[in-house]
C-alpha cells in the first residue's frame, strides 16, 4: 500500500488517528474567530484544520438561494495567507478544499500538503486533475457515489502519475441517523483501492467513528466549531471543543485495545483463577481413586480438571493427607 505522509505525520494503522477538523465556513469570514478555532483544535487534538477555498461565482448560480450566504463567506487569498500562516506559527496543519482549478492555483502559493475533494465533486475531473497535478496527495471524499464514480476519480489522479490517494467514506446528509451510516463500505474501499481509507463523519456523535477505526479507517474528518449555537449555516451539526477532545481520546483508546503485548494482561491471575485437583481426605498407601475423593478447586497449582478421568481407579504409592495436590507420583 502506498505509503501517505502529510507534512511530518505518516497516515497508518500502526500511527495515530490523523484527525482533521473541518472548520469550512465557520469562520463566519472573521479572522479572530478562524484563529481561535485552529487554535482550539489544536488543543483539543486535531492534526490538522481545513477551510474551503472557492470563488461563488463558479460555484453557484446568483439565483441559488443560497448564492449570498456564500459570497458571504468567502475567504480571499489575503485571509486564507494569513490563518495559514497562523497555523504554521502554532503547528497545525493546514490545508483546505478547493472548488475550481483557480483555487488549486491560490492553495499552490500557500504550499499547502495535500487537496481534498469534497463528494459533490468526486465527477469534477478538471479539478481532480488540477489537485493531482500538483503531486501532492489527493483526499477523495466519496459521498453520493457509486463504486464506479470513485473508481474513475481514482484513475484521474493515477493518470498524472500520482499515486498518494486517500479515500474517505461518507454519507452527504447533514446529519446523517446512525442507520444511514453504511459502515461496511470502508470494508470494502480496502478491499478494492489500495490505498488509505478514512472517514468524513457527519454524524452527531463519535460512535461511527470509534466503528470506522476498529476498521482500520486512518484519517478522520469532522466538522468543527467553537459552538453550536453561532450564526452559520454548519456549526449546528458540528463537533464542539470538548466533543473533538473525545473523539481524540476515543480514537486513542480504539488503538489500544487493538496492541499486541508479548505477556497477556490477565496471565497474571491466571494461578489464582484456574483449577487444580487436589485430595479431599486423608489416604492410606494402595487406597483405589474414586471420583469423590478428588476436588476441582483453586489455586492453579498442580494438575489441570481435564486429568479427573484419568486418576479414578488408580490406586495411589504413598499416604496423601487431606489437601495435598494430585499428581502423577501419587500412583
Amino acid at each position: 500500500m502506498q505509503e501517505i505522509i502529510i507534512k511530518n505525520k505518516i497516515l497508518s494503522v500502526k500511527n495515530p488517528a490523523y484527525i482533521v477538523a473541518e472548520i469550512g465556513l465557520n469562520h463566519n469570514k472573521d479572522m479572530d474567530l478562524a484563529k481561535n478555532m485552529v487554535n482550539s483544535a489544536k488543543e483539543h487534538g486535531a492534526d490538522a484544520v481545513k477551510f474551503q477555498t472557492y470563488i461563488t461565482d463558479k460555484l453557484l448560480s446568483s439565483k441559488n438561494n443560497a448564492y449570498n450566504i456564500f459570497k458571504n463567506l468567502e475567504l480571499s487569498k489575503e485571509e486564507l495567507k494569513e490563518i495559514c500562516i497562523y497555523c504554521d506559527e502554532i503547528d497545525i496543519t493546514f490545508f483546505s478544499t478547493p472548488f475550481c482549478p483557480e483555487c488549486v492555483d491560490s492553495l499552490e502559493d500557500l504550499n499547502v500538503p495535500c487537496y481534498k475533494i469534497a463528494s459533490m465533486d468526486i465527477n469534477y475531473y478538471e479539478l481532480i486533475s488540477s489537485c493531482a497535478k500538483t503531486g501532492k496527495p489527493v483526499i477523495l471524499s466519496t459521498g453520493m457515489s457509486t463504486l464506479g464514480d470513485i473508481e474513475k476519480a481514482v484513475n484521474t489522479v493515477l493518470r498524472h502519475n500520482n499515486e498518494k490517494i486517500i479515500i474517505l467514506h461518507a454519507i452527504s446528509k447533514y446529519p446523517p441517523e446512525h442507520n444511514d451510516m453504511n459502515m461496511n463500505m470502508i470494508k470494502i474501499l480496502k478491499k478494492i483501492f489500495p490505498y488509505p481509507v478514512g472517514f468524513s463523519d457527519h454524524s452527531m456523535d463519535n460512535i461511527s467513528s470509534i466503528i470506522a477505526r476498529t476498521m482500520q479507517a486512518v484519517m478522520f474528518e469532522k466538522h468543527f466549531t467553537l459552538d453550536k449555537k453561532l450564526d452559520g449555516p454548519d456549526h449546528s451539526i458540528s463537533l464542539e471543543p470538548h466533543e473533538l477532545l473525545d473523539l481524540r481520546k476515543s480514537l486513542d483508546i480504539v488503538d489500544k485495545c487493538f496492541t499486541e503485548s508479548k505477556v497477556r494482561a490477565d496471565m497474571n491471575i491466571k494461578k489464582g483463577a484456574r483449577r487444580s485437583l487436589y485430595i479431599n481426605s486423608d489416604l492410606k498407601k494402595g487406597s483405589t481413586l474414586e471420583r469423590n475423593m478428588i476436588d476441582a478447586i483453586r489455586p492453579e497449582n498442580g494438575l489441570p480438571p481435564e486429568f479427573i478421568d484419568f486418576f479414578i481407579g488408580k490406586k495411589i504409592n504413598k499416604d496423601i493427607s487431606q489437601g495435598d495436590l494430585l499428581d502423577f507420583n501419587c500412583i
